[in-house]
């Protein structure tokens, strides 16, 4: 996946603030969803005749990024979905994409809930959801303080549902977002570009893998 010139183009690599923040000493990876029920064919969503290709080629650059974060010491939070009686409200059950008749998105314990061609290592948190946000009741403000790093790269997806709703999250706690932008992947063009917008208008900043993982290495 290219840049973004219906925004201008990225945001410069080369701004001292951001090549302050985006060292290996300040920055956390935090990967959203990469789950066989998202990504898989034949999981919910390939099953339901959702367009994979954004999707599958996002996670190719993931698993990049991932490798290019642990080489630099970069810590990485895996955030995962799990969904089951105890945690669907009536209302959250009246969501659209749930109801393609081909079963629960990331039942808790299935193989639709497993990451998709993707293994955490053993020194890495994997912190579950329930909802859209990687915050919401969930321990991940507990890991981040505990990793006391103002800056997370966000990628995963969908681009503009769980991870810009991560994204936003992070923002109104004050941390410096950095979106990888060919990290992450969403079933329409259309959405993915309406997540990169947002992001780099609103909440944070948008940079391609190479330029983060440039950035890590330079001052590893």
């Amino acid at each position: 996946m290219s840049g973004c010139p219906y925004l201008g183009g990225m945001t410069n690599p080369q701004d001292p603030q951001l090549r302050e923040l985006l060292t290996p000493d300040r920055s956390v990876l935090l990967v959203v969803d990469v789950q066989n029920d998202f990504c898989h064919l034949d999981g919910v969503f390939g099953r339901a005749g959702v367009d994979l290709g954004m999707i599958h080629a996002a996670v190719d650059r993931i698993l990049w990024l991932v490798e290019a974060a642990r080489r630099a010491r970069v810590p990485v939070v895996w955030i995962k979905t799990h969904h089951d009686r105890w945690t669907n409200s009536p209302m959250w059950l009246t969501r659209e994409m749930r109801n393609t008749g081909k079963g629960e998105i990331c039942a808790t314990g299935s193989w639709g809930a497993e990451f998709f061609r993707a293994e955490p290592a053993p020194d890495e948190r994997v912190v579950v959801k329930h909802r859209y946000s990687g915050f919401f009741g969930t321990s991940l403000s507990v890991v981040l303080g505990a990793l006391a790093r103002p800056t997370l790269v966000a990628c995963g997806v969908t681009s503009n549902v769980c991870v810009e709703t991560t994204v936003r999250d992070a923002f109104m706690r004050d941390y410096h977002v950095v979106l990888a932008e060919d990290c992450a992947g969403a079933p329409r063009k259309e959405e993915h570009e309406g997540a990169v917008y947002n992001v780099r208008t609103y909440f944070g900043r948008v940079l391609g893998s190479e330029a983060i993982a440039a950035s890590w290495s330079a001052t590893a």
